[in-house]
């Protein structure tokens, strides 16, 4: 049997890969200690299986160089883990491993909203803000993960910005419980901004967007961002279209499924 996961900052998903897709997933909290993390990985993922896994694949938050983790706020003792190499030891099989908003953008081309898309630009707006670009159906190559949320506007990154942390820092109140439409407005021109950006670097007919703040409570409105966006792009025929992600939670094991097709 082939195993799908997603390791978040806070929680980690195991799933089995069926003919439809995937079985019902596997969630726990994840463990600062890198080596319970693979431990507990394992153990869902064999007691799933039954014990026979062929092979694995999945994403995770932060930075993975050639199977190693890198520096994470977040997960801050997983820092230069082996990562690859100790799942597949702890799992007995080949393990691939991709940046968490790349999984998620690859689950969401091959199942989600963006389907029929031939470069697509998957961006999530979170507790921080990140993307990838998928083109063909896989993901794009870089020499390190891509930093949209990094970028300057006005001397600011977009995450400090629009993420759920900058909304919460600026209004002192949940992102679910922002319920001025004006406000969440001008969190829209601030996204259109970040993808007129990206748009112009990447080159998407598609812009998938996901994130607590995109289909959680008291949203930013994607009409406006599309709105925004369109009177921006005047040097094409036309703006990608701008869709809400449908995966939800499971959009990076599904992503994982993807990856593991590729083996084929």
């Amino acid at each position: 049997m082939n195993i799908a996961f997603d390791i978040g900052g806070t929680s980690l998903r195991v799933a089995a890969v069926t003919s439809s897709g995937i079985g019902e997933p596997k969630k726990v909290p994840t463990p600062q200690d890198p080596k319970e993390a693979v431990q507990q990985i394992a153990t869902l993922a064999k007691d799933i299986s039954g014990g026979a896994i062929e092979a694995a694949a999945g994403g995770i938050r932060g930075r993975v160089v050639d199977g190693v983790f890198l520096k994470d706020k977040i997960l801050v003792q997983w820092e230069g883990t082996k990562l690859v190499d100790e799942l597949s030891q702890a799992l007995g099989a080949p393990v691939q491993l991709v940046h968490d908003t790349a999984v998620a953008g690859l689950g969401e081309v091959h199942y989600g909203a963006g389907r029929g898309s031939k470069i697509c630009a998957y961006i999530t707006v979170s507790t921080g803000v990140g993307g990838d670009r998928i083109v063909d159906g896989h993901v794009d190559h870089y020499t390190y993960n891509p930093e949209i949320g990094r970028q300057l506007i006005d001397g600011t990154e977009l995450e400090g910005l629009i993420s759920g942390t900058a909304v919460q820092k600026k209004f002192g109140v949940h992102p679910k419980d922002l319920d001025s439409l004006d406000e969440r407005n001008k969190l829209a021109g601030i996204l259109a901004i970040g993808l007129y950006h990206a748009t112009l670097h990447w080159s998407p007919d598609t812009i998938v967007l996901g994130g607590s703040m995109i289909i959680g409570v008291n949203p930013i409105p994607l009409a406006r961002v599309q709105e925004e966006l369109t009177k921006r792009i005047t040097m094409y025929p036309k703006a990608p279209v701008v869709k809400m992600a449908e995966l939800g939670d499971s959009a990076g094991l599904y992503g994982g499924v993807a990856l593991l097709q590729e083996r084929r």
